[in-house]
């Protein structure tokens, strides 16, 4: 019946039936409705998309995160650990059952009889014992429990690490894609405005200019020129990073400057789809449930640690065969058989039971805080990327005029330098607002991609496709 509640609701039922005093569990903190969130087209409600499918030209996004499920190091190691937890869990599970044991022996010795004469002797036997702990206080079956819920916590990191990961590596080929733009951006600006020099040296070989405008274009030249290693750096640093999380060896920037330039990934607000509310994201999202389930899991342990300060009653019994020849064995004459009751209760100890069950308590009232942790953190993450999303849709199309009026105003200042009725310094300052506002557009746009990708993330959006 657990499997089928939420882990809140679970971990509140547990804590009803677990040991005496465990009455707090995880609240649920989430409020009726988020503050706000960028307005959807009506044809947008539906299932939600991909985070890939956000954008225009998803095919080389998806392959990042092909990538990142397939190759990455840290979730082959999340992997593994599941598969640890669910073997420690059958494990756990398995010790409620009664264990059985088969054995052989064969001895020959040498020793006196009763008339003290040394004879040789011969033993043979086969015998079978089972054991059995009845769970009396509940100590195996919360224990069992606890095994369980670290397996499912488990799974939930792996989830949460693979939704992390893919969400990382398309936030930096988002960044990389806008820092390739950016690099050309400046690399096309330099021929331009090493054409503007020419010009700009020319007039000064007729007379119709100054060394000072001379001197302003070269500086403008030289500025230019400086961003580019910075931008080249910062895209080689970004690549490495982006390598790393798809599991492969560092890559030469070098050679990287030659392959196409994508292009810049366009966000489709359309595949936002219907949002869940704060509840149904708290409901979704891998990393508020693992915590819910590690609260589980530590209420299961205080119940273990309260159940051994109890005795204990275990069953033993065991049949078997003992006989001087090994034809004799299995004869109803061989047969020897047991069963007994055993029950044992460490009652003084110095209050290390009762410090180990007080220790247990703290530590699921320590879950039951990061539980709650989770929930804060995974709803400021959604209204966090909501807010970000609709200031930076808000923004690009303020920039993007920005850039259009720039380009426009450059162009008239060229003109009216070549007409010699405007001065250099226009025609500079025109150029430098020109440059400043498309470097300024693509990274805007650049955020505008990444907000998306921030949403999905924060929705626990799937990665790949269906």
């Amino acid at each position: 019946m657990l499997s089928r509640l939420t882990p809140l609701a679970a971990a509140a039922l547990l804590v009803g039936c677990a040991a005496p005093g465990l009455s707090s569990s995880p609240a649920n903190l989430a409020p009726a409705q988020f503050a706000q969130q960028p307005a959807v087209p009506a044809e947008a409600s539906g299932t939600a998309a991909t985070m890939t499918r956000a954008f225009a030209d998803s095919a080389q996004l998806q392959r990042v995160v092909d990538d990142v499920l397939a190759s990455n190091r840290d979730l082959r190691a999340a992997a593994a650990r599941l598969r640890q937890a669910e073997a420690l869990a059958d494990a756990a599970g398995a010790q409620r059952l009664p264990s059985v044991g088969v054995g052989a022996s064969a001895s020959r010795q040498r020793a006196a009889n009763d008339l003290g004469q040394f004879n040789n002797f011969n033993a043979y036997g086969v015998n079978a014992t089972a054991q059995w702990e009845l769970d009396l206080w509940g100590r195996l079956s919360a224990n069992a429990q606890a095994a369980g819920y670290d397996a499912q916590g488990a799974a939930l990191d792996r989830d949460a690490a693979q939704l992390s990961l893919a969400g990382a590596a398309l936030n930096l080929q988002a960044q990389l894609i806008g820092l390739g733009h950016r690099l050309a951006l400046a690399k096309d600006t330099l021929v331009v405005q090493n054409q503007l020099l020419d010009l700009v040296k020319a007039r000064v070989g007729v007379g119709r200019g100054t060394a000072l405008d001379q001197a302003r274009a070269e500086a403008l030249v030289a500025q230019t020129s400086a961003s580019v290693p910075a931008l080249r750096n910062a895209a080689c640093l970004t690549r490495l990073q982006l390598d790393t999380l798809r599991g492969q060896p560092p890559a030469d920037c070098d050679k990287a400057d030659t392959d196409p330039l994508p292009a810049m990934p366009e966000p489709r607000l359309v595949s936002l789809g219907t949002l869940p509310d704060p509840a149904g994201l708290l409901a979704q999202r891998p990393d508020v449930k693992a915590a819910a389930v590690r609260a589980q899991a530590a209420a299961a342990r205080a119940q273990v640690a309260w159940a051994a300060r109890w005795p204990t009653l275990g069953l033993t019994g065991q049949i078997g065969w003992s006989a001087a020849r090994a034809g004799d064995l299995f004869k109803s004459a061989t047969q020897v058989h047991s069963l007994g009751a055993a029950l044992n209760w460490n009652f003084l100890d110095f209050g290390a039971r009762k410090a180990e069950e007080t220790a247990a308590r703290a530590g699921f009232d320590a879950a039951v805080a990061s539980a709650e942790q989770a929930q804060l953190v995974a709803l400021q993450d959604a209204q966090g990327s909501l807010s970000t999303l609709r200031e930076t849709e808000l923004q690009a199309v303020s920039q993007a005029a920005a850039a259009e009026a720039t380009a426009r105003a450059r162009e008239l200042a060229l003109r009216r330098y070549e007409a010699g009725v405007a001065d250099f310094y226009s025609l500079l300052t025109a150029e430098q607002d020109r440059l400043a506002a498309q470097d300024a557009l693509i990274q805007v746009q650049t955020n505008r991609a990444t907000a998306l990708l921030a949403v999905h993330k924060a929705f626990a959006a799937r990665l790949t496709a269906p």
